[in-house]
């Protein structure tokens, strides 16, 4: 028992003894750290002081005294001027905006010429001001003209809506403006109609009425003189019957352009106008045009259209008795043929109820037969001409007809007509004159090829 408590009693003593040791070590250690700082301390004064004691000697020395003089100055200068770089604004530039120009005169009395409609302006400022700025807004460029009278005049275009810490160039800068008193005068006023593939092709339009038949227009004479005629544009788009409109009146020079200068009172005027369906039904003939192939002759044919509806005006529809379909005759290339063709109308129909027929053509042995003595007839003496032929010679005319010998058969000479047409004869001794055939049975008649032993007849027309 005595032994054990021996070894217990020690523990204590010897944990006591290692903490007194510890402290010392720490101790120790600290006193070594702070005198190495002191240490490092005094070495850093010392070098402080010594470069005090260099710096003294060289500054308050007067052998350099310009050179320090010229550093503080150089010191002092480099301060100021990058302050005022560090706080001067950067600038940008928008270049080669086009901006319209509004003009300030009496328009009422004076016609100008020589001002631009837009000009260029390239704007200089801050990144702020410039994105700040809408060219597609407020912007506009002014030429103010107020008080300036007849006469050519060097004026300077003006920027309106840019703020003030922005600045612009103008390109041009001054406009040389002619200014030109107005003078008045009358023009007759005729009429024209516009939009007209806006009208159903049904419909033919009448002579409009118009409310004026002159009006009063306004410029410079300069201006004036250019006026070769005044229209009053009536819209039909879209009428299907009688209608009434106020249609705008403009001014054209002699190439048809508009002259937008000219003042017109009044602008528009009152037209009435009637819309008339006017249409007639005529057979669609067919009409072989070359030489038929060799030996060969029309034996018959067939359309799947025989006539067609033409719409215009009735004037037009009086002088239309058929519709003619030309078929080349390069393209029958056998007996039997079918072909498709594209209907024209004749010059001012507006509208026709068949654009394309199919055709169906048969071919033969052709022979011929001689007709003698086939009297020419006169037609369409609009103007009560006076024709006459020297000698009886003149006044008939033999006819070789070629067809199938069927056909041959059917061959009618009372369906011929031999005719000159004096629609646009004139007054003239031996003239010579086309001959015009035809042969009047329905269906039949291009079967024929007729050829007459002479193109011509020699005629004298007097009044």
């Amino acid at each position: 028992m005595s032994n054990n408590n021996k070894k217990d009693e020690k523990k204590p003593i010897d944990s006591s003894e290692e903490k007194v040791e510890i402290a010392q070590y720490i101790a120790d250690k600290s006193q070594k750290i702070s005198k190495r700082t002191e240490a490092l301390a005094n070495g850093t004064m010392r070098v402080l002081r010594w470069m005090s004691d260099w710096f003294d000697r060289f500054l308050f020395n007067p052998r350099h005294s310009k050179l320090v003089a010229f550093a503080v100055a150089l010191v002092v200068y480099l301060g100021f001027n990058s302050q005022g770089i560090m706080t001067a604004p950067l600038e940008y530039t928008k270049p080669d905006v086009v901006v319209p120009v509004s003009v300030t005169y009496n328009a009422e009395m004076y016609e100008l010429k020589g001002v631009d409609e837009e000009v260029k302006v390239t704007f200089i400022g801050s990144q702020s001001d410039i994105g700040l700025l809408n060219v597609n807004s407020a912007l506009k460029v002014e030429l103010d003209l107020s008080g300036l009278t007849e006469g050519t005049h060097q004026v300077k275009y003006k920027i309106d809506g840019v703020s003030p810490r922005i600045k612009t160039m103008i390109e041009p800068s001054t406009a040389n403006v002619k200014i030109m008193t107005k003078e008045a005068e009358k023009k007759e006023l005729s009429s024209d109609f516009i939009n007209m593939d806006k009208l159903n092709p049904k419909y033919v339009l009448g002579e409009p009425e118009l409310e004026l038949r002159e009006v009063s227009i306004r410029g410079s004479r300069e201006t004036l003189d250019q006026v070769a005629f005044v229209k009053a544009l009536i819209d039909v788009s879209g009428q299907t019957q009688n209608f009434e409109t106020d249609a705008q009146i403009v001014a054209y020079n002699q190439k048809g352009e508009k002259l937008d200068k000219v003042d017109i009172i009044p602008q528009t005027v009152k037209a009435k106008v009637a819309v008339n369906e006017t249409y007639k039904s005529v057979p669609i003939r067919p009409i072989f045009e070359g030489d038929m192939p060799a030996g060969k002759a029309v034996s018959q044919w067939k359309m799947d259209a025989e006539s067609i509806t033409i719409y215009a005006p009735k004037e037009i529809l009086d002088n239309i008795d058929e519709v003619r379909v030309p078929i080349p005759t390069s393209a029958l290339t056998s007996d039997t043929n079918k072909l498709s063709q594209t209907v024209s109308l004749p010059a001012g129909v507006r509208h026709g109820t068949v654009s394309k027929v199919n055709i169906e053509v048969q071919l033969g042995p052709v022979v011929s037969q001689k007709v003698d003595n086939v009297e020419i007839l006169f037609t369409s003496n609009v103007n009560d001409l006076k024709p006459s032929v020297n000698g009886l010679d003149q006044a008939v005319i033999s006819l070789e007809v070629f067809s199938t010998e069927e056909n041959i058969k059917e061959f009618k000479r009372e369906n011929l007509r031999v005719y000159i047409d004096l629609r646009n004869a004139v007054v003239g001794d031996g003239q010579q004159l086309p001959l015009f055939i035809e042969y009047n049975y329905p269906k039949s008649g291009v079967v024929y090829r007729i050829v007459p032993e002479k193109e011509t007849i020699t005629v004298d027309i007097i009044k």
